[in-house]
């Protein structure tokens, strides 16, 4: 049994990306997944705080190392398995990724996705709760500057900053691609070189091996749901 385990929920971006960088690595790992509701052991749990502080995902252990926070994951392994590795070297390169990573995190992550996230998938699927739909257009219009801001640092290579995969392509893919089938973002990335990656970064084996099993997509499914 591999000695890597993500800790996490099988439909969050972020989780996922741990599991393309493993994917790309050929490093083996394995997914123990928490509970959305709040039972014995699921989010917010003493269990899950005694994972992550602030209860959150994903958190990785291996071999006995454990540590969180997505960027510091992806960057442990990057470090600890160099074969593919995930970081270029050259200087504008690194810069134009950190500044990608930065505006998913500081703002498309917590301004936009997990708004719409919130209001769009967990109220209606886990409290049975109407979205605000307020806040939702709130949410769209700093999603709409987000996916403007990132495309203009597009290099127009075949990945985000160069011809190799890093990890601007790991940890963006997984959540335009959790939001690609909103009506208003489809509208936003129509057009845009974001949308001509995403297409291609789709069907890259390692993110071919993480697309969550059906049966654990309804989130996904849900965020896809026109309001009535």
């Amino acid at each position: 049994m591999p000695d890597i385990i993500i800790y996490g929920f099988p439909f969050s971006p972020y989780v996922r990306s741990v599991a393309v960088a493993l994917e790309v690595k050929d490093v083996p790992y394995r997914q123990q997944y928490i509970d959305l509701r709040p039972v014995e052991g699921g989010l917010g749990s003493a269990a899950h705080r005694a994972l992550h502080p602030f209860a959150r995902v994903p958190i990785l252990e291996d071999d006995g190392f454990r540590i969180y926070e997505t960027q510091a994951i992806v960057r442990y392994l990057d470090a600890k398995y160099p074969q593919s590795p995930l970081q270029p070297s050259e200087p504008r390169a690194i810069g134009r990724m950190s500044q990608m990573l930065g505006v998913l995190d500081c703002y498309m992550f917590s301004q936009g996705i997990r708004p719409v996230g919130a209001e769009r998938v967990v109220r209606p699927a886990l409290m049975g709760a109407t979205p605000d739909e307020a806040l939702v257009a709130k949410a769209l219009g700093d999603i709409a500057v987000c996916i403007s801001a990132l495309d203009q640092l597009v290099s127009g290579d075949r990945f985000l900053v160069g011809d190799t995969i890093s990890l601007a392509d790991i940890m963006l893919a997984p959540h335009l691609h959790l939001i690609s089938p909103v009506p208003e973002v489809r509208a936003m990335l129509k057009g845009t070189q974001l949308a001509a990656w995403l297409d291609r970064i789709l069907v890259h084996p390692a993110m071919v091996a993480t697309m969550p099993p059906a049966e654990l997509r309804l989130p996904v499914r849900l965020i896809a749901l026109e309001a009535a």
